[in-house]
């Protein structure tokens, strides 16, 4: 039987930037991935500065194939108030980027090959047993292996089938509509946040063209997805204005649906739950991602810290769950709120939401304040 220090259950960006970390640090590694290849996903991802400087330091970073986004323009339809976020106020080459699902899995394929990290594909997990000592993971092949560590960064696959963990759910009654879509003028660095009362609209900046996060509720979305091209632009420009300028081509489209999902614990005997696994969110800030790498990033300081401690070690979980509970929870509701407060449509809200991105414009502190949390998370406490 297999015996390892750690195994994470998931080979996405969590799961492999976590274990490019730790092999690195001389940890023993094994990761499980349930799919039998790499996902190639054509998906658009918005990564913060903060995110790009632990991938570095995982040696996982997609360079060539990143587009910085230097500027974010907030405004709402339907009401005055706007405001300007920029890479400037916060002494940064860039707030963030966008970086295709695909180029960043790559990568970090090929950071785990050049470390020797033993990752198993087609490794879906059969059964998980935590005991004192270790956790005891049967794969689909039949093969066991034990972990003084269990990390599941997996999306939620195998949480539930571990006793005192349960999901909470909260469904916003919207659907995401994904797709590239292309603008007569340059976008410059700049991503887009439009607040409407049917749900908000990002156009994020990705090589020449936009990648497009339009939500809506479901037969509405269902609806524009069977527009063909020529009406889908002509809803959207109506839809978005023409603050970018004039919508001149459009890609493939997709829907997914908006929750949130949270677990109510990250960590169990033997084990943390980490990423989406732990934490799903609307993508209207764009945190969740960035918080998984927190939470892979914060869990292998701790163990940096202590080359020779039991990984799996109760005070270890537990500094963990200090550690992340503060971001995690704090991003978890921003989001959250962010959602609830610009779907309101009372006329005296719709002020309120006016005020607020105005004071943000006309005070800098206020909004370099903001912008930090959002690229860097919530201090430890």
């Amino acid at each position: 039987m297999d015996r390892v220090d750690v195994a994470i259950v998931g080979a996405g960006p969590v799961g492999a930037a976590l274990a490019a970390s730790l092999v690195r640090d001389g940890r023993s590694v094994r990761v499980l991935e349930a799919r039998a290849a790499p996902s190639r996903d054509a998906r658009t991802l918005a990564l913060s500065h903060a995110s790009r400087e632990r991938l570095e330091e995982a040696g996982g970073w997609p360079a060539q194939a990143a587009t910085p986004i230097t500027e974010i323009h907030v405004s709402q339809k339907g009401g005055a108030g706007r405001t300007l976020i920029t890479a400037a106020d916060q002494d940064l080459p860039a707030l963030g980027y966008t970086v295709a699902y695909s180029a960043l899995e790559e990568v970090l394929e090929a950071r785990l090959a050049a470390l020797g990290a033993n990752v198993s594909w087609g490794a879906a997990c059969e059964a998980i047993e935590l005991g004192a000592q270790a956790a005891r993971i049967r794969l689909s092949g039949g093969e066991s292996l034990e972990a003084r560590l269990l990390v599941l960064a997996d999306g939620g696959a195998n949480a539930r089938r571990l006793p005192g963990l349960a999901y909470s759910e909260k469904d916003y009654g919207q659907v995401a509509i994904t797709g590239p879509v292309h603008a007569d003028r340059p976008h410059r660095g700049r991503a887009w946040e439009r607040f409407t009362p049917r749900g908000p609209v990002a156009l994020l900046p990705v090589g020449e063209r936009y990648a497009l996060v339009w939500t809506a509720a479901p037969a509405e979305a269902q609806r524009i997805l069977a527009l063909d091209d020529a009406a889908f632009l002509a809803e959207l420009q109506a839809h978005f204005g023409d603050r970018a300028g004039r919508f001149v081509a459009a890609g493939p489209r997709a829907t997914f649906p908006l929750k949130l999902r949270t677990i109510n614990t990250p960590i169990a005997l033997r084990t943390v739950i980490a990423g989406n696994a732990a934490q799903a969110m609307h993508p209207i800030a764009g945190q969740g991602l960035n918080i998984g790498l927190r939470d892979a990033a914060a869990l292998a300081a701790i163990l940096r810290a202590d080359p020779a401690c039991d990984p799996g070690a109760g005070a270890v979980l537990e500094a963990y769950r200090d550690s992340r509970r503060r971001d995690a929870g704090r991003g978890v509701a921003f989001t959250d709120f962010l959602v609830d407060a610009f779907m309101d449509r009372r006329r005296v809200v719709t002020w309120g939401r006016a005020a607020a991105l105005t004071l943000l414009d006309l005070v800098p502190p206020a909004r370099r304040w903001l912008a930090g949390r959002m690229i860097g998370g919530a201090p430890s406490p």
